[in-house]
């Protein structure tokens, strides 16, 4: 008989499903609370895209039924990019000035005031408070009350001519843009204080002890440790204003409708005028679709060079 033991047979080990897991279910929690809610939104969104894509490819005049439009393909972008009567592009240099004109601005004043509100000072709590003010107001109203400071005999031209001599026509087409965009640097530039504010209360002490240790200036400071940590906060900013900024209605309606003329007619005042004006539904729902293209593009531009700056070495 042969003295050799029987090796014992392994035993194979069926593979468990994924789901029964824990460590698997327990990460798959959050994105199951916050499906229906992603669903539903997209589901909105996409209809709507969808639908504003199919208007923009028809002759349809405001207050017709849908299935009366006459199909005209890309005929309504064409007009709007290559026809003299189209002030298409008239608004997108009305709206790349308003863009800039503000987002800078409200992004150095707010990172400026965040800076001084970081240091420690009596009532810094109650002064962030009150900068917050104007966010919390109704953008109609501040329109409203804007309107009427900027008129020639109202409280701006009162300070004006105080300290110049001189009085100066804001409603008029050479300074209505203008009128605008200091209204909203007024309005969101609270905005930059609280998030750049939020941001700088979270950076670690030690770089700036160490930094101390070495005989390093306050500008030195923040020039190579402050603003080289705070840069992908301030892109996220970046990013959020500048989505809602092109797509400001309400407060440039309300100062002045998007005139005197074209002065203040932003792409979003354009596809008002454009639809419930002049009632061309198709032209309207193609500057609309303009628009959501110019956003997506600028934000994912924007988003690409904070994760390169997130991921930089």
């Amino acid at each position: 008989m042969s003295s050799q033991r029987a090796e014992p047979t392994k035993m194979k080990h069926k593979p468990q499903p994924w789901w029964s897991n824990p460590r698997a279910r327990q990460r798959l929690i959050p994105f199951a609370l916050i499906a229906p809610a992603f669903l539903v939104v997209f589901a909105l969104a996409a209809y709507s895209f969808v639908w504003l894509v199919y208007l923009s490819t028809q002759d349809l005049t405001f207050g017709q039924p849908v299935h009366e439009g006459r199909p005209v393909g890309l005929a309504n972008y064409i007009w709007l990019l290559t026809n003299s009567g189209s002030i298409f592009w008239i608004s997108v240099r009305t709206t790349a000035i308003h863009v800039l004109g503000t987002t800078l601005p409200e992004l150095l004043l707010g990172f400026a005031i965040a800076l001084l509100l970081n240091r420690q000072m009596r009532g810094g709590s109650l002064l962030t408070a009150v900068l917050i003010i104007p966010i919390v107001l109704m953008p109609s109203m501040v329109g409203l009350v804007a309107r009427l400071y900027f008129t020639y005999d109202g409280l701006v031209n009162f300070f004006v001519e105080t300290f110049t001599g001189s009085r100066f026509n804001w409603s008029g087409p050479e300074r209505a843009l203008t009128s605008v965009i200091l209204v909203d640097i007024w309005e969101w530039t609270p905005f930059f204080i609280l998030i750049l504010l939020a941001g700088l209360q979270t950076l670690p002490r030690e770089p700036y002890e160490a930094a101390l240790v070495d005989g390093a200036s306050r500008w030195q400071s923040f020039r190579f440790i402050t603003l080289p940590m705070m840069f992908p906060l301030i892109l996220t900013a970046l990013v959020l204003r500048l989505m809602d900024v092109l797509r400001i209605f309400d407060v440039i309606y309300v100062m002045f409708g998007g005139g005197p003329g074209s002065a203040t007619t932003t792409l979003p005042l354009l596809t008002y005028r454009t639809t419930l004006v002049q009632e061309y539904v198709g032209r309207g729902s193609a500057v609309s679709i303009m628009l959501i293209i110019i956003i997506v593009t600028l934000t994912y531009l924007l988003i690409q060079l904070r994760a390169r700056v997130t991921h930089q070495p």
